[in-house]
C-alpha cells in the first residue's frame, strides 16, 4: 500500500471514532485526557482509614496496619496525610518493627466494638461518621479505605432483620453496607477514591466464646467447632463476596470505588492475634496489600515494559567468474534484551572467505535476505494492548469503553490506562481510539 493511502485510511479511521463517538451522546472533549504522573506526582493524599477494631489497633494500641500501610507508601514515594477523628493529635508517631522504627500518622476513624451501622448492642459506625458531624465532609480525604463487618458476622447477623430506625430498607448486613457504602459516594468528590475491603477469617476454634450467638440464630451447636466453624466460613465467605459483588455493582454505576482482598493475604492460623484480630504478621500483610493497592491506583493500573528482539539477517552472495570461484557469507546477529531500566546490545560480525579453482568460466550471482522482528508488549496487570476492561480480550467492548471514557460516562480508574494509551504518549484522547478501532479492523480482516 502507498503513502497516499496509507495517509486515506488513517483519516478515515479517526474520522469513524469522531463519529462513533458522537453518536454516544456528545460530541469528543479532551477534558479527560490524563497524565497521572505529571500531574499527580508532587501531590499529598490524604487518606482516611475507616472500620473497627481491626483498623483501630487491637494490639497493645499499635495502630494496627496503618503504621505499615505508612511505611509502604513511604518505601514507594508516595506523600500522604492520614486523616479522621480519632489519633489526630500529632502527624508523626513511631513503632518499632524487625529492628526498624517506622514513623507514621496515626490519624483514623476506626471504632473499636463497632457494627456497620447500629443495632441492639453495637455503635454503628455509619452512625459515627454521618449523624453529629459529617467526618467525610469535614477531613475532605481524598482516598478512602472501609473494612466494616467483622462484628456483624460475629453476632451472626449476615441475615438477620434489623430494626435500623430511620433507614427501615437497610435490613440484612450486606444492605446495612451498601447503605453506609451509597452515603460515603454522595459525599465523595468527582476525584475521591473509596475502596472496600473484604475481612479476615474467624477462628471457631479458638474463639467460641465470642460466637454465641450463632447458637440461638442459626442453631449451630456452639461446642461442636466443626460444626461451628463450617457455619461461621459460610458466613464469612457469603459476605465477602457479597462486598466484591457491591463494588462491581458500585463500578458499573460510574463510582470511584475498588475492592481489596484483606482475607486473602491474612492466614486464619498464623496471621490472627486471638481468632478475630490480626497479629503483626497479618497486620503487616494487610499495611502491604494496601500500600500496593493505592500505588497502583495512582500509577493509573500498572506500567509497561516494552521488549523488542530483531533476529537474525543474513546476506549470502556467490559468484563464478571465469576460474575462481568466491563465497563470502557475512553473518550479523543482534540481540536485544530489556531488563528493568537497562538495554544491553551485543553485536558480533563473522566473515568467511572461501576460495576454489574451477576450469568454468560462469557467472552466477544468488542473494537472499531474510529480516524477522518481533515486538513484545507486556503489562503488570494485562499483557493486551487495547483490552480496557481487563477481560484478556480486545473487541467492541474495549472499544466501547473507549468511547465511554473520552465522552466522560466513565472516568480513568473504570479503564486499564496503559492498555488505553494505544500510542504510548502518555494521553488518553481520540487517536488512541483511532488506533484501537484500526487494530479492530485488522483482526476482523
Amino acid at each position: 500500500m502507498n503513502i497516499k493511502n496509507n495517509v486515506k485510511r488513517c483519516i478515515e479511521t479517526v474520522m469513524s471514532c469522531v463519529i462513533a463517538v458522537g453518536a454516544f451522546g456528545g460530541a469528543v472533549s479532551m477534558s479527560n485526557t490524563h497524565d497521572v504522573h505529571a500531574e499527580d506526582s508532587e501531590k499529598t493524599y490524604k487518606i482516611m482509614c475507616m472500620g473497627d477494631s481491626i483498623t483501630h489497633g487491637y494490639i497493645d494500641s499499635n495502630n494496627g496496619y496503618r503504621k505499615y500501610l505508612c511505611y509502604y507508601l513511604q518505601q514507594n514515594n508516595i506523600s500522604y496525610d492520614m486523616v479522621g477523628a480519632e489519633n489526630n493529635w500529632t502527624n508523626e508517631a513511631t513503632y518499632d518493627w524487625n529492628g526498624t522504627t517506622i514513623t507514621y500518622d496515626p490519624a483514623h476513624c476506626g471504632y473499636s466494638g463497632y457494627a456497620i451501622q447500629k443495632y441492639n448492642g453495637r455503635e454503628g459506625l455509619y452512625e459515627t461518621l454521618f449523624n453529629n458531624n459529617n467526618l467525610i465532609a469535614s477531613n475532605d480525604p481524598d482516598i478512602m479505605i472501609l473494612q466494616i463487618g467483622t462484628n456483624d458476622l460475629l453476632d451472626a447477623r449476615l441475615n438477620v432483620t434489623e430494626n435500623m430506625g430511620d433507614i427501615t430498607s437497610q435490613t440484612t448486613a450486606l444492605q446495612r453496607l451498601e447503605g453506609l457504602v451509597d452515603e460515603i459516594i454522595t459525599n465523595m468528590d468527582a476525584t475521591d477514591m473509596l475502596f472496600l475491603a473484604s475481612v479476615p477469617d474467624i477462628d471457631a476454634e479458638i474463639r467460641s466464646d465470642w460466637l454465641g450467638a450463632y447458637g440461638w440464630i442459626t442453631g449451630v451447636d456452639t461446642n461442636n467447632k466443626i460444626e461451628l466453624q463450617a457455619k461461621v466460613d459460610e458466613y464469612v465467605n457469603t459476605y465477602n463476596a457479597g462486598v466484591k459483588a457491591l463494588v462491581d455493582k458500585k463500578k458499573s454505576e460510574g463510582v470511584n470505588i475498588g475492592f481489596a482482598d484483606v482475607n486473602g493475604v491474612v492466614d486464619m492460623k498464623s496471621g490472627l492475634y486471638d481468632g478475630v484480630h490480626p497479629n503483626e504478621t497479618g497486620y503487616n500483610a494487610m499495611g502491604k496489600l494496601w500500600g500496593d493497592t493505592i500505588k497502583n491506583y495512582l500509577d493509573g493500573m500498572g506500567t509497561v515494559e516494552t521488549t523488542t528482539t530483531e533476529t537474525t539477517t543474513t546476506t549470502t552472495e556467490t559468484s563464478t567468474i571465469s576460474s575462481t570461484t568466491t563465497t563470502d557469507t557475512i553473518t550479523k546477529t543482534t540481540e536485544t534484551s530489556t531488563t528493568s531500566d537497562t538495554t544491553t546490545t551485543d553485536t558480533t560480525k563473522t566473515t568467511t572467505e572461501t576460495s576454489t579453482t574451477s576450469d568454468t568460466t560462469t557467472t552466477d550471482t544468488t542473494t537472499t535476505i531474510t529480516t524477522t522482528t518481533e515486538t513484545t508488549i507486556t503489562t503488570d496487570i494485562n499483557k493486551y494492548l487495547g483490552d480496557l476492561n481487563w477481560d484478556n480480550k480486545v473487541n467492541m467492548s474495549d472499544c466501547v469503553l473507549m468511547r465511554k471514557y473520552l465522552v466522560g460516562a466513565v472516568n480513568i480508574y473504570n479503564i486499564n490506562y496503559n492498555n488505553a494509551d494505544m500510542d504510548e504518549n502518555g494521553r488518553i484522547n481520540i487517536f488512541d481510539a483511532s488506533c484501537l478501532l484500526e487494530v479492530l479492523i485488522n483482526k476482523n480482516n
